[in-house]
């Protein structure tokens, strides 16, 4: 199937970060090994690999949202495909479908999904998580793993995961928001990423916990929890990173630190990692 442009109109910011991940498509290199994760990834310890904390994270992910047999799980902000094959994999779903708004992401989750031989059980595909494409009521589960903070914006995914959810199915996401008290402007100062030359900051989306279950409650959501996990997920990413600095050549050892700066100044500045779930009242 080839990949096709959204039919939808999509904003600049939108465009932005489509330009951000097609430039980060050539930095990733051998990062995550054979499995191309595009997570932060969860390290109970720091001796794990890239590719096993990016497992990690996945089965967080999967064992909030409570994923069971027969289920219909939509992966928003699929990547490459590396999580859904893990949803097949460890359990035993109908079928997943990922979208993502990068065509270079889907076009090589397509490869990476084909070579799995697992086009049977996965279907990737363009789309816009504020403006799905499909009908009410159509997935037991949604998952989005490290994306819904760049979506414009991300009140208005909130009310369309609601939509295609059935009742009683259940939200499970990682994002990034402000810890409570936090002022967004010590880290949201218009940096623009090394990978792309474009800023990523998106206001409308930043705001702390308590306001984010508002929003999730008046999108039609309920038992409700959001809780940080910081410190199993970027601030030990950031440190693996600057291990892998020390044996890279020298420009990717460059790229390798500002990123990890980067994540470092964020932390200190108030941003948070939470894991989140929610179940359609």
């Amino acid at each position: 199937m080839a990949v096709r442009p959204l039919e939808t109109a999509i904003s600049q910011h939108t465009r932005d970060v489509v330009t951000h991940y097609t430039a980060r498509h050539a930095f990733r290199q051998d990062l995550f090994g054979q499995q191309p994760f595009a997570n932060y990834g969860y390290w109970p310890h720091d001796e794990l690999s890239f590719e096993q904390a990016g497992a990690q994270l996945t089965d967080l992910v999967a064992h909030t949202a409570g994923i069971a047999d027969g289920d219909r799980i939509l992966d928003v902000g699929c990547g490459y495909g590396a999580n859904a094959v893990c949803y097949v994999r460890q359990c035993t779903p109908a079928r997943v479908t990922g979208i993502d708004i990068t065509e270079v992401r889907i076009s090589n989750g397509r490869d990476y999904i084909a070579a799995q031989k697992l086009e049977h059980l996965i279907q990737l595909q363009l789309g816009d998580a504020t403006r799905m494409e499909f009908a009410d009521a159509s997935f037991e589960r949604l998952l989005a793993v490290e994306c819904a903070f760049h979506f414009d914006t991300r009140r208005d995914f909130l009310h369309e995961a609601a939509r295609v959810l059935v009742p009683g199915g259940t939200l499970a996401l990682t994002d990034i928001i402000p810890r409570r008290g936090a002022d967004p402007g010590a880290y949201m100062n218009g940096y623009r990423a090394s990978a792309s030359g474009v800023c990523l900051d998106i206001h409308a989306n930043a705001y702390d916990a308590d306001v984010y279950t508002e929003h999730l409650r008046a999108a039609g959501f309920t038992d409700i929890r959001i809780d940080s996990i910081l410190e199993a997920t970027r601030l030990p990413f950031a440190r693996a990173l600057r291990r892998l600095a020390t044996s890279s050549a020298v420009e990717r050892a460059q790229v390798l630190l500002r990123v990890a700066e980067r994540i470092d100044h964020c932390s200190a500045g108030g941003e948070d990692y939470v894991l989140v779930f929610a179940r359609k009242a």
